[in-house]
Formats: structure tokens, C-alpha cells, sequence
């Protein structure tokens, strides 16, 4: 028998089981449940790839003055 074990969590929070990760969101009835992540974040990104993200400079360097619709 495995005894269930309690979880210190709010709704928004990722937790990790085994290796993967869950979000946790509000659950129908009460309570929360534990979903597979699907969002991914720029960091989570840049982590899987081995990359970082572009200085300002070099943002420049690579694009120039993009065109612009003028709001904002």
C-alpha cells in the first residue's frame, strides 16, 4: 500500500514527480489536481538549447532598425 503524501502547494505552482513536471490547477469539486506542464518558459528554452538570451548590442548587430508600426 503507498500512503498518499501532502503537497505544501498553491494553484500556479509547478511541482516535479519522477522527473516530470505538473502544474498545479483548481480542481473541480475542491481542491487542487496536477495537470502536465504545457507552457514552456524563454528560460526553459535556453536551458534545453544550450543558449542564452541576445544582449541588446547584439540584437542590434543582428537586426538593425526594424520597421515600426508607430504604436508603441
Amino acid at each position: 500500500m503507498v500512503a498518499p503524501k501532502k503537497l505544501n502547494v498553491k494553484i500556479g505552482d509547478v511541482v516535479e514527480i519522477d522527473g516530470r513536471r505538473y502544474d498545479v490547477v483548481s480542481g473541480k469539486l475542491s481542491g487542487v489536481t496536477l495537470e502536465p506542464v504545457i507552457t514552456t518558459t524563454v528560460a526553459d528554452v535556453h536551458a534545453e538549447r544550450g543558449c542564452r538570451p541576445l544582449s541588446g548590442q547584439e540584437f542590434e548587430d543582428l537586426f538593425g532598425a526594424l520597421p515600426s508600426d508607430s504604436e508603441g
